[in-house]
């Protein structure tokens, strides 16, 4: 039975480090990957945002799987893909995670940073105390 891996990223270079792990698992051991983001959620509580700040978040998020997708597409190998929102990307990645059955959660050390770290925290670490399964920290 294939190895169930959810690989999250933000497009950062330390996320993009998680996906290459991720890629090396299906190239090495057959894993069944699926690529996820989470664009922060801010219609919620934020009048005073841009009124576009939504679509440009979520197109963000849809970069980030582009990236991370391109290198699978690369060797060939097929993956899944999902972006949510969120204002706790760790939640969505948690709770995809158990809807998903994943065995496997995959993600960079860090990610956003400056004033989106201190809104979030550390989503590694939030992922880390939650999930299901086993977590995958990539340096």
């Amino acid at each position: 039975m294939a190895l169930n891996v959810l690989v999250a990223t933000d497009g950062s270079e330390h996320s993009m480090k998680g996906v290459r792990r991720a890629l090396e698992l299906a190239e090495l051991e057959g894993a069944n990957i699926t690529i996820m983001s989470v664009a922060f959620y801010a219609k919620d509580g934020f009048d005073d945002m841009p009124f576009n700040i939504q679509d440009k978040l979520e197109a963000q998020a849809v970069t980030s799987i582009n990236k991370a997708k391109a290198l699978f597409d690369e060797k060939g190998i097929p993956v899944k893909t999902v972006m949510e929102a969120g204002v706790v990307p760790a939640n969505n990645i948690v709770r995809r995670a158990e809807e998903g059955q994943f065995d496997l959660i995959v993600l960079g050390s860090t990610g956003a940073s400056g004033l989106m770290r201190v809104l979030i925290g550390s989503t590694a670490a939030k992922v880390v105390a939650q999930a299901p399964c086993s977590v995958l920290v990539v340096r």
